[in-house]
């Protein structure tokens, strides 16, 4: 008896063991169709058994047969077949409360299938006849032959009329990786929920082009490659997570299932690539790795030629290579980033990028590869990890420009204040050349005037007396003529004459020199003009004149203060310039008085009263364009050259007037002939040009002779 109960018990223990060692295929807990629940207690999470046809050949009459049913293994979550060939077979149950039986939920219970990935998604259930529903859903189904074409497969559950649990078969397959969560939903809540995913996926998907654009905008004006390498970065990340989330399939691309899941396939591909090369750029491989930059160019363009096997339909064949690459792309770029941030402290936003995006790329990826279990976490780290990463890749090319600009203004003070320097040196320099030049200039231009008109005087004045004298000579030296005596006085008289007027061109060309030594050596005296223009008239009348010229006074006393002998000069040019231009025996008028006459230097509405020297004859006048240059040095009219002169008797009494802080005015007459008007400062009421500085007086309009 003991042995058998020995036996026994051995015997129970052994079953025991066994039971612990094989899966358990109990019986999980149905689904509740139960609107009092939430959402979260009506998931798939616990109650899911899944069985893999590595074959891929069985039928749904073939997995529920009693044959099959001890080969279903229960999930502790929600399924994660990763890239697994054949297919997988999933099932679970579901069950009405009895206020469900009571009162059915308005337009009924929904399946809520979220398996992004899935290919092929076929739904079977039992129906009220006895046989079974299908539904045939998954990537490569044309969407608009859904109950509900939404990015989430969905199909409407049966009416239920009692509380029995049913089974629900759900078959997947595919080339992309096999994962299945969601649960039953009534169709307002399932509306909610893919309202929430289409909002989440929007965002990120418009985030990251608005990122891209302002990157792109960026990297042209600054100008910086790193900007321009985000915004493609970041735009193959947009297209990525679309084509992943179905917005391709959902809006444009209903009937063309093939192109979306190969649209999603070539993302992949393209955005791994483009991954590749932005870490090129931004850690600067080529200086600081340059080992790694060729490895990782090697890995851009092994992605890119994946893009074209993606689309070609191969994406099954390097879908595993192509996670495990992400992987190790994990692995390796977090540490270079730490030591990028060992050289440069400023580089650490960029390392919190890519930190915070691999590691948890590296999460979702190794959920793919079924190293990681499926749950909530895994399923949104890539969602989570893209919105992060934005941020802190944006935040680092900003620090970036920021730091190269502190660098840049930094550098720009210190040349900028070098430069002021150099400018203002150069600028003082500048500034005395300019005012050396332009005094040369002027000086120049002055010299050159006053060559050419002493040439043309020279050759006009010189050459006319020196051919008087040659043939005067000739004719007293040809004894032939047989002059007679009064003869030989007319010719030697006509030597004197000529003699006499180049002596006398000599002695004006030694006057002007003269004046231009004595003009800065003034002896100024006081002298009553009234008096000197009485004796200057009355021996000019006893000479050439002829008694010819008037003098009319309008006050009794016209004092100045002037230099007497220069004053002399000035009024001997004046008086001959008149007797010479006028008609012979036309009379010459002389009229000087007081005048308030407008200053420069003084404000507008003050005068000065000034003694004014007119001088008026009845000869041809002056020309109009000959009264800007009447007192310039050797200037001599264009009708006037026949009449003997060489232009600088105005130009001395221009020099006596500016030198005595007065002026000479030249202007035509009322009627006919010349005026010409010198006007000196009345005595006690202004200075020569010396004591003011130059200062000039404008005389106003001459009022006439009459």
């Amino acid at each position: 008896m003991r042995v058998t109960e020995i036996r026994g018990l051995i015997g129970l223990a052994a079953l025991l063991l066994a039971c612990l060692a094989f899966p358990s295929h109990a019986q999980v807990e149905p689904l509740k169709l139960d609107a009092s629940l939430g959402i979260l207690e009506r998931n798939f999470v616990g109650r899911l058994q899944a069985y893999h046809d590595k074959a891929g050949l069985l039928t749904h009459a073939q997995v529920a047969s009693p044959d099959y049913q001890s080969r279903f293994e229960t999930l502790p979550g929600a399924f994660n077949g990763g890239y697994a060939r054949g297919a997988w077979w999933v099932r679970f149950r579901i069950e009405a409360s009895p206020e469900q039986v009571e009162r059915p939920v308005e337009s009924g219970w929904w399946l809520r299938l979220n398996a992004p990935y899935v290919d092929y998604l076929d739904v079977w259930w039992p129906d009220a006849e006895g046989g079974f529903t299908h539904r045939e859903l998954g990537g490569m189904r044309a969407g608009s032959r859904r109950e509900m074409p939404w990015s989430i497969p969905a199909t409407r559950l049966p009416e239920l009329h009692d509380t029995e649990p049913r089974w629900v078969w759900v078959r997947l397959a595919g080339d992309r990786s096999l994962s299945l969560a969601g649960g039953v939903s009534p169709l307002r809540e399932l509306a909610g929920v893919q309202q929430e995913f289409n909002f989440a996926d929007a965002a990120i998907v418009g985030m990251a082009l608005l990122i891209a654009v302002v990157s792109l905008m960026m990297g042209i004006a600054l100008p910086d490659r790193r900007f321009v390498a985000y915004a493609g970065y970041l735009v193959t990340l947009g297209l990525l997570f679309a084509s992943s989330e179905g917005m391709p399939a959902t809006l444009w691309l209903h009937d063309h299932p093939l192109a979306a899941v190969r649209l999603h396939n070539f993302s992949v591909c393209l955005h791994t690539a483009a991954a590749f090369a932005f870490a090129r750029v931004l850690l600067d491989m080529d200086r600081q790795f340059p080992r790694m930059s060729r490895v990782f160019q090697l890995m851009a363009f092994l992605c890119l030629a994946g893009c074209g096997i993606a689309i070609a339909g191969g994406y099954g064949f390097i879908a595993r290579p192509l996670n495990m690459l992400w992987v190790v792309f994990a692995a390796c770029i977090v540490p270079m980033c730490a030591l990028v941030l060992r050289r440069n402290v400023q580089a650490w936003p960029g390392m919190v990028g890519y930190a915070i995006y691999f590691m948890m790329g590296a999460v979702h990826f190794a959920k793919n590869l079924q190293w990681l279990p499926y749950n909530r976490a895994t399923q949104y780290s890539y969602a989570i990890a893209s919105i992060l990463h934005i941020m802190a890749f944006f935040f680092a090319l900003g620090w970036r420009v920021r730091q190269r600009e502190r660098r840049a203004l930094t550098l720009s003070l210190r040349h900028r204040a070098r430069l002021a320097q150099r400018v203002n040196e150069r600028t003082r320099d500048l500034r005395q050349e300019i005012t050396e030049h332009h005094r040369t200039h002027d000086q120049l231009a002055l010299a050159l005037r006053e060559q050419r008109g002493l040439l043309a005087m020279v050759s006009h004045e010189f050459r006319t007396p020196l051919g008087t004298i040659g043939g005067a000579a000739q004719i007293l030296s040809d004894d032939r003529l047989g002059l007679a005596r009064e003869e030989v006085r007319k010719e030697a008289e006509k030597i004197s004459r000529t003699v006499y007027r180049m002596r006398d061109l000599v002695d004006t060309l030694l006057a002007d020199e003269w004046l231009d030594a004595s003009s800065n050596n003034l002896h100024l005296a006081p002298l009553e003009l009234a008096v000197f223009l009485r004796e200057k008239i009355a021996e000019h009348n006893e000479g050439a004149a002829g008694g010819r010229i008037s003098l009319q006074l309008d006050a009794h006393a016209l004092p100045v203060l002037a230099d007497e002998t220069l004053m002399h000069i000035a009024m001997d040019n004046l008086l001959t310039n008149a007797i010479k231009y006028a008609p012979a025996h036309s009379p010459v008028r002389v009229r000087a008085g007081i005048r308030r006459c407008r200053s420069d230097d003084f404000p507008e509405g003050d005068a000065i009263p000034g003694v004014c020297i007119q001088v008026c004859d009845e000869g041809p006048g002056f020309m109009p364009q000959d009264l800007t240059h009447v007192f310039e040095r050797f200037y001599r009219a264009a009708g006037v050259r026949r009449i003997p002169g060489i232009g600088l008797g105005l130009h001395m009494v221009h020099r006596i007037a500016t030198v005595h802080g007065g002026s000479v005015v030249a202007s035509n007459g009322a009627r006919e002939g010349a005026v010409l008007t010198l006007t000196l400062p009345l005595l006690g009421s202004a200075e020569p040009a010396e004591g003011r500085g130059g200062r000039r007086v404008a005389t106003p309009a001459p009022e006439g002779c009459g």
